[in-house]
Order: C-alpha cells, then sequence, then structure tokens
C-alpha cells in the first residue's frame, strides 16, 4: 500500500548500527547513545532494515497512539508510489486530528436544535456530496493522500457551519457519511 517506509540511521562512534531508541537528541542534528552519552553519526534516511537498525516497531507506536493514527499519517502522507519518511512528529499530528474528528463528531450529538434554514441546509449538503464525490474518486486512483486531505477540508467546514441554522438530523447524517468514508483508512474511529 505505500512506497518504502524510510527514517535515518544511527552509528556510534565505533561504527555500530543503533536503534532509533538507543539515541537522545540533544540538539539540532545532534544526538548522543542513551547508554554512555558519546556522540552518535546521523545518516542520510534511507529504506527501514534490521541490518542498519533503522526501524520503528509499529507495536510501540501503535500501544502509544492507536493503529489508526498509525494508518492515518503513513496514508497521508504521499501517495502510494512514493517512499514516505517516518516521523513520530506524524503520527503525534494524525492523532491530534482524530481526536478533532471525534471532538466534532461529540459536538454534534451533544448540539441543541436551531431554526433551520432549507437553502443552507441545501448548500451544506451538496458541498458534502461534492466532498464525497472527490474522495470516492481519490479512492479509486488509489490517491489516499488526496483522500485525507479532503477530508482535513471536511472538518474545517463541519467546524465552520456548526453555529449556523442547519438543522441537527442534516449534521448527523452528514457526519455519518464522512465516516463512512473514513472506513478504509481508521476503522476503529469510524466504527
Amino acid at each position: 500500500t505505500q512506497g518504502m517506509v524510510c527514517h535515518e540511521s544511527y552509528k556510534d562512534e565505533k561504527g555500530n548500527w543503533l536503534y532509533p531508541e538507543d539515541v537522545e537528541k540533544i540538539g539540532e542534528g545532534k544526538f548522543i547513545k542513551k547508554t554512555d552519552k558519546t556522540l552518535v553519526t546521523v545518516g542520510q534516511p534511507e529504506s527501514m532494515s534490521k541490518s542498519k537498525k533503522n526501524t520503528v516497531d509499529p507495536e510501540i507506536m501503535i500501544e502509544q497512539f492507536g493503529a489508526d493514527a498509525v494508518r492515518w499519517f503513513i496514508l497521508s502522507d504521499s501517495p502510494p508510489e512514493k517512499d514516505i519518511q517516518w516521523s513520530e512528529n506524524g503520527v503525534v499530528s494524525a492523532n491530534k486530528f482524530l481526536q478533532k474528528i471525534w471532538n466534532i463528531c461529540f459536538l454534534i450529538s451533544k448540539r441543541k436544535e436551531t431554526q433551520i434554514n432549507i437553502d443552507l441546509e441545501n448548500s451544506f449538503n451538496s458541498k458534502i456530496n461534492n466532498y464525497i464525490f472527490k474522495i470516492d474518486r481519490s479512492i479509486e486512483s488509489f490517491r489516499f493522500n488526496v483522500c485525507i486531505a479532503q477530508i482535513y477540508e471536511i472538518y474545517n467546514f463541519f467546524k465552520d457551519n456548526l453555529d449556523t441554522n442547519i438543522g441537527n438530523r442534516t449534521l448527523i447524517d452528514n457526519i455519518i457519511k464522512i465516516l463512512k468514508t473514513m472506513l478504509p483508512f481508521v476503522p476503529h474511529l469510524a466504527n
């Protein structure tokens, strides 16, 4: 589903490869070995491999951030045919965004009914359907990063329309549609 996942590699002063968890960042581009505090040489990002010990254990990431956040980051970063530069900050950002999706769903579920403006609702429905069409087309062409970019836009669109004269039923129906489009990317959250 993705090109190679790349990560920088690390060597100690004796030329031995080190795992990312064996090093500590002490400054911009400066790393030391955790055990003896000696300087570490940082190599260019390259495909993760056991021999160079530049791997990140997915189980640790999943335990820390959840499978959905890890999957979201990997799919959002680049097209499937391109390599991806691993970034824990990227996974943290993905996790924060998924929390925002959870929160917008909660806000919609607890929202007080408002006076409904039919024209505004029709415009809202049309815009959501247009987003869904774009996501569907992007999924068909394996452009998952484009789908995810659309979902970022959708989140902002929902957020901007929470305090308008759109009925709760319309918001609920449309957030359900969006969550269904998110199923291939974040099945746990979407369910």
